[in-house]
């Protein structure tokens, strides 16, 4: 995945709560948004892996141990980074959201306005287009 320093990207699940609110804060920060929605569009192997080395954590601090998914099938489960990638390829709604990534900068979200720690400490402002 690439990634823009003047867009922010919003990885979401729309079905979970906190996308649409960080994607309202995202706004507040840059002037373009790209939104990736993982219950449309979810993330292959490769993403994932380039997400988790973006990122800077491990494979398993991706993953939503609240989601129902994961306390029904995986919860006491051991399981290999490999492997898991490919269980969040099939699960997305196992996928810790939202993310958001701006430039070089990338995080997971506890609460939908973490996304405004990406900020440059100018904000987005239609006004000082270049």
């Amino acid at each position: 995945m690439e990634f823009n320093p003047r867009e922010i990207t919003i990885i979401y699940d729309m079905n979970k709560r906190g996308g649409r609110e960080a994607l309202a804060y995202g706004k507040q920060i840059a002037e373009h948004v790209r939104e990736i929605d993982i219950s449309q569009q979810p993330l292959t192997r490769t993403q994932l892996a380039e997400l988790v080395q973006e990122l800077n954590i491990q494979v398993e601090d991706l993953i939503d141990k609240a989601d129902d998914v994961y306390q029904d099938k995986y919860e006491d489960v051991d399981m290999e980074d490999n492997d898991w990638l490919e269980v969040l390829v099939h699960n997305p709604s196992m996928v810790k959201t939202p993310i958001g990534i701006l430039g070089k900068k990338a995080i997971v979200c506890e609460l939908p306005n973490q996304i405004l720690e990406l900020d440059t400490g100018q904000g987005y402002d239609e006004n000082l287009k270049t």
